[in-house]
């Protein structure tokens, strides 16, 4: 059965996740997580990288703010050398 804690929005509208909750779930102070709405309310999951060009979620990494996955990277850079060799 899932562990269910009941816990209060603050004046900003934010929620602390207890320690020993975010803890055994595998979420540290810092961790990126995902707000997911929901019919049934909001899902917090932990963050999971995905390319913002083609979706991806395989070998993904942040590149000036932005996640963007190897093939994509590659993609780009051979564009790029093509257009400006």
């Amino acid at each position: 059965m899932a562990l269910i804690k009941y816990k209060k929005l603050s004046k900003a509208r934010g929620v602390t996740v207890p320690k020993d909750l975010a803890a055994n779930l595998g979420m540290f102070a810092g961790a990126a997580v995902d707000l997911v709405e929901m019919k049934e309310g909001i899902l917090l999951r932990k963050h999971v990288p995905t390319c913002v060009f083609c979706g991806s979620v395989e070998s993904v990494d942040t590149v000036k703010g932005k996640e963007i996955c190897a093939k994509c990277a590659c993609e780009m850079r051979e564009e790029i050398n093509s257009k400006y060799a």
